[in-house]
């Protein structure tokens, strides 16, 4: 049976190479251990297929120019002038510390819709501590470089245990660099970071503080904060910080974010590890691209919750919290996101809070 039109997408994340200028304690990419050296990155002309044969079988709204770091990857621009010729606007996820203002000029030209900066401190001590090496400083001039262009630029706190009671500080720090919009991204343990799971995973208490503040911001200085990743209700009560805007998983939804690894595999978000309904390469012609998005496992995968969950009035949004780092950190979605199974208090059942709204 054909599809009578091609099936609209909100998003896809493209990683450009697999390499990264930065080591950070909470880097989701399963091949950050060797730098990505074992994964490599494709050559132009097949990674400007692929992308292709994205676009042709959807509809698509937008692509996140991520990696690794985008910036690192010589395609990058080849790679804009590309979306730019197929009339897909883009936006880019970087650590900003290669940034140069001849950088900035030529990115200035490609009208991207933002760039997503993350500061996990108020100062290179703790910023550095979980990035590794000394980018903080270099991180705050490419900000200030790509404001000077006038480019649109987004912050971003991943919150863990180490940085949670400091965000205050580091709202503080993105205000003065001309950064109103903030996302508090609370840590979700994958790829590399598994290892450091239990000890970079935050509390509720830890998410709490940390939303306490951004809601302070948001209130006392008009900032615009919201969290990207879900927070389970059986962990923690969203509605006592006013003004965040909270998110929930986008998987099998219209919001959803696709990726398009660096070996050509599609996957249901850049969190998770394996290929969508076997889309280990787009390019392979037996893939069909259009119907893994129209009537594949996206729209099946929220069909799937933790047995716990069952039953609980917030499973249609929640889902049992994040299902990537249930299945790295337990090995399956029948257990809830690590999250919310070591933080909810304990006892038979996982709390259920009335519907909020």
């Amino acid at each position: 049976m054909q599809l009578e039109a091609r099936p609209h997408v909100h998003s896809l994340a493209i990683e450009l190479t697999a390499f990264c200028n930065q080591h950070c304690d909470y880097c989701y990419n399963a091949w950050r251990e060797d730098r990505g050296a074992s994964i490599g990155t494709p050559e132009l002309r097949t990674l400007l297929a692929r992308i292709d044969r994205v676009i042709d079988a959807v509809d698509l709204e937008h692509v996140t120019l991520t990696g690794g770091e985008p910036l690192a990857s010589h395609d990058l621009f080849p790679v804009l002038d590309h979306l730019r010729a197929r009339h897909v606007r883009a936006q880019m996820i970087s650590n900003v510390s290669l940034v140069t203002e001849a950088i900035a000029q030529r990115l200035s030209k490609h009208r991207l819709l933002s760039v997503l900066v993350t500061l996990n401190g108020p100062d290179a001590a703790l910023h550095d501590a979980q990035v590794g090496g000394t980018h903080f400083d270099d991180t705050i001039v490419g900000i200030g470089r790509l404001r000077k262009a006038r480019i649109a630029v987004e912050g971003s706190i991943v919150l863990t245990r180490r940085n949670a009671a400091r965000v205050a500080e580091t709202l503080a720090l993105f205000r003065s660099l001309g950064v109103e919009r903030v996302a508090l991204s609370r840590f979700s343990p994958a790829g590399y970071s598994v290892k450091l799971a239990r000890e970079l995973t935050p509390s509720p208490e830890d998410v709490a503080i940390a939303f306490e503040q951004g809601a302070a911001a948001v209130r006392e200085h008009r900032m615009r904060i919201f969290s990207t990743m879900t927070i389970p209700p059986c962990a923690l009560d969203t509605s006592r910080f006013a003004g965040i805007e909270f998110q929930h998983c986008p998987i099998g939804t219209p919001r959803q974010e696709f990726t398009l690894g660096p070996k050509g595999e599609l996957r249901h978000c850049a969190l998770h590890r394996s290929p969508i309904d076997g889309a280990e390469n787009v390019l392979d012609r037996a893939v069909d691209v259009a119907r893994i998005f129209a009537q594949g496992d996206p729209h099946r995968y929220r069909a799937v919750v933790p047995s716990e969950c069952q039953g609980c009035e917030h499973v249609s949004t929640c889902a049992g919290g994040c299902g990537a780092a249930a299945l790295w950190v337990h090995g399956t979605r029948d257990k809830r996101d690590p999250f919310a199974a070591w933080g909810a208090p304990s006892g038979p059942e996982p709390r259920r809070l009335p519907l909020v709204g």
